[in-house]
């Protein structure tokens, strides 16, 4: 708002030249000039002078009307862009992989949703990869899965590590292979499901080493392969067909309630790490340290389910 016409409001509310002056912390004399310079400006009187103090001219309560819609209008706009700056620092994008979203990435969400219901919340639900090359290009402010075997070395990021487990084979309950023991070549007869398979193009963020025995470990060439983005999807696929999903041992009470059990695998699975990644450079961000201490937290209470 322009400062003569705040100088003029104050004036035309407290009705005394030296007591606006006194409000306003500026000499008395230089608040008169700008009063009447304004008045020249309009080509009209606002002010009655008199020794008592002053009184508003007609056009005085027009120009004093404006002003307050205009003090008004100033203000609500400073507030408006306080509120949107808030919003925008403390917007935050997580990543995660479908199993820790069940598990305990959204309940993590809802939490800080709650303590900072004025913050914008973006969430990716996917490949491990992909998600670690939107954390690189700082579409994400952290993400969520499995340890990267082979993480290019100069990739900038820590692991703060949750839990270990295994991945396990889930068919439908009346799965030919769901009542008995069997191996993994016995896998190979029936269709494979990958849920966000990996795509060569988000390879980058390995070493060159690591690729190809990457790629080669996570696809069956000579199966036929079912792929989709949503875990509903792999679900219904389940379902409907004889074909297996390995993933994650934490979800096997989460496929129960769809009538999807686990194979008696005769080898033993390996191991994996899942946790967080965060950038090097933000790992002391307070808006981070807040979220990784609710997925702690989180993952702590459902640690029942994980196990």
């Amino acid at each position: 708002m322009d400062k003569v016409l705040r100088q003029f409001l104050e004036v035309a509310t407290l009705k005394n030249v030296t007591h606006a002056a006194n409000k306003l912390c500026m000499n008395q004399s230089t608040l008169s000039i700008n009063i009447k310079r304004l008045e020249e400006s309009l080509g009209v009187p606002l002010l009655i002078r008199s020794s008592s103090g002053v009184e508003l001219t007609e056009f005085g309560h027009v120009v004093l009307e404006e002003a307050r819609i205009m003090q008004r209008l100033h203000d609500n706009t400073l507030n408006k862009i306080e509120f949107l700056k808030e919003r925008l620092e403390r917007e935050l994008k997580v990543g995660a992989g479908h199993a820790e979203w069940y598990l305990f990435v959204k309940d993590s969400v809802r939490t800080y949703r709650q303590r900072h219901p004025s913050a914008n919340i973006h969430t990716e639900i996917g490949n491990n990869l992909r998600l670690m090359d939107q954390l690189l290009s700082g579409d994400l402010d952290l993400s969520v899965g499995n340890e990267i075997y082979g993480l290019n070395r100069n990739a900038g990021v820590v692991f703060i590590p949750l839990y270990q487990t295994t991945h396990k084979a889930f068919v439908r309950a009346s799965h030919p292979l769901a009542l008995h023991s069997c191996t993994a070549d016995d896998l190979k007869d029936y269709p494979a499901i990958h849920l966000t398979p990996n795509e060569s193009r988000y390879s980058h963020v390995m070493d060159e080493l690591y690729r190809q025995e990457y790629g080669n470990s996570v696809h069956m060439k000579e199966q036929i392969i079912y792929s989709s983005n949503t875990i509903d999807a792999c679900i219904e696929t389940l379902e409907d067909t004889n074909a297996v999903l390995f993933f994650p041992n934490s979800m096997e009470s989460y496929f129960k309630s769809f009538n999807i059990v686990s194979l008696a695998l005769s080898e033993t699975q390996r191991m994996s790490s899942i946790g967080i990644y965060l950038l090097r450079e933000r790992q002391d961000d307070p808006q981070l340290k807040d979220m990784v201490q609710l997925m702690r937290q989180n993952f702590t209470e459902n640690q029942a389910r994980v196990k």
